[in-house]
């Protein structure tokens, strides 16, 4: 970019992504200071809220791999439990990347990859929303990022795969998908060593994949101990050709269709100057890395199609969003360079790069700190007793995940068992639900509208339940 090299002369190029990645750290750190949770925020965040003997034997039973729950518990050990402090937990592997992927990048390929990177990380869709979501997605950023960083230096300089290796083992132990994005960089490593038929390489890399799957051996008897005990359950929602094609639109999703396609666009653009501008003649690291979240999209499907059952949704593309952007850098480093620093496309990179974090961090800005959560604390605080129970309508299981987190104490009861409560009884019905209500009737009670509440993607509105 002609602004980056303009600014690098005045100021050191470590000065500059010094700068860059305090700025992004500051974003994301900026959207921390909330308790606006969605369902599976609430799940984890109650889960770690217990003590370290639950949290082991709740981790076990989960689907997931142990990392941020047994992380997230010690965490709170030593800072106290709540939203903040696992929200910035959170964070910390975005701000790791940013200080740490951006200088080695940098040693790598030189400045602009490297401050590109960095503004991607803050700037492209989901990541400024993941990186501060009470989940595992923005530590499996961090070491698909890593990992991915390792593997443009093995091919590029041949550089020791044992970096990589590690990387790998971390993506394993922090989540399922994380581990097949950085599988599918080792499949691209063999491929490559194959194809140019480089036996040296090759021995470095099975002797590596022989450490992998040793470190790794702990994890993978606990995975699959999870999966056989929640494969009569688990299911995410069925995948159709819909929904095939709308996850492969999901990197680019920023709400704003325009800029979702010109951002689709542009990449293809870079890739376009790579295979024909460049006549071959450069490395095809970029391609290589765009094709991962594809391969590991590929990968959920197939398993899913295999195993009859929906095994993948588009969420667990995050981690490999770190993969695909790197691989934009380089690309966009080499289409810039391809025609001779073209100050038209380093403009219309900047003007992507501006609308894509301005209208991504205002949106993730009005998720965190939506009011609603604030207005229906204040009232239950105000209004909730000890002894009181609630009803909430069946099909919304998201709002009793929820409210475990916000009101433990809060006991949930059913209309059979309403009689027994000794406080007040409070009814949850979401706007479709009108057979609540005439449960309220047939079993003697009368509904006392309270208001309608809103927190994160929920809504609903309250009912007290009183004898006539």
């Amino acid at each position: 970019m002609n602004v980056a090299e303009g600014i690098r002369k005045r100021l050191s190029a470590e000065t500059v992504l010094l700068i860059t990645a305090v700025i992004g750290s500051t974003l994301y750190i900026s959207l921390a200071f909330n308790d606006n949770l969605w369902v599976d925020e609430a799940f984890t965040a109650s889960l770690i809220r217990g003590n370290i003997n639950n949290v082991i034997h709740d981790t076990v039973s989960d689907t997931l791999p142990p990392f941020y729950n047994i992380a997230g518990k010690l965490l709170t050990l030593i800072f106290g439990f709540s939203p903040v402090v696992l929200k910035l937990f959170s964070c910390l592997p975005m701000v790791l990347l940013l200080f740490f992927g951006g200088r080695k990048l940098y040693s790598i390929f030189g400045f602009r990859p490297a401050f590109l990177y960095e503004l991607f990380l803050f700037s492209m869709p989901h990541f400024l929303h993941y990186g501060v979501e009470i989940r595992m997605y923005s530590w499996g950023v961090f070491a698909c990022g890593m990992a991915a960083i390792d593997f443009t230096d093995i091919l590029k300089n041949r550089a020791s795969l044992k970096g990589f290796m590690l990387f790998s083992v971390f993506a394993g132990y922090i989540h399922h998908f994380a581990l097949v994005s950085c599988g599918m960089m080792w499949f691209l490593l063999l491929v490559t060593a194959i194809c140019s038929n480089d036996r040296d390489r090759l021995g470095e890399f099975f002797k590596n994949l022989g450490l992998f799957i040793l470190l790794y051996l702990p994890g993978l008897l606990l995975s699959s101990y999870q999966i056989k005990n929640a494969g009569s359950w688990f299911s995410m929602a069925p995948l159709t050709p819909g929904s095939f094609f709308s996850d492969l639109r999901f990197p680019f999703v920023t709400n704003v269709t325009v800029l979702s396609a010109l951002l689709l666009f542009y990449l293809c653009f870079t890739a376009f100057v790579l295979i024909f501008k460049t006549g071959g003649k450069s490395h095809p690291y970029g391609l290589l890395l765009l094709s991962v979240p594809y391969l590991t999209l590929l990968f959920g499907y197939g398993v899913s199609f295999i195993s009859g059952k929906s095994l993948f949704t588009a969420r667990y593309l995050v981690p490999s969003l770190a993969v695909l952007w790197l691989g934009a850098a380089i690309l966009s480093d080499l289409a810039i360079a391809a025609f001779n620093d073209n100050r038209y496309i380093s403009g219309v990179l900047a003007a992507l790069i501006a609308a894509t974090l301005v209208i991504c961090y205002f949106q993730a800005f009005r998720e965190e700190y939506d009011p609603g959560v604030t207005y229906m604390k204040a009232f239950f605080d105000e209004n909730l007793g000890g002894d009181d129970a609630c009803i909430m309508s069946e099909d919304k299981p998201e709002l009793q995940i929820c409210f475990r987190y916000y009101y433990p104490g809060l006991k949930k009861t059913n209309w059979k068992n309403a009689g027994e409560t000794k406080g007040t009884l409070w009814l949850f019905v979401n706007g479709e639900n009108g057979k609540a209500l005439e449960n309220a009737d047939k079993y003697g009670y009368n509904p006392k509208y309270t208001g309608d509440f809103a927190f994160d993607r929920y809504s609903f509105s309250l009912y007290k339940l009183e004898k006539p």
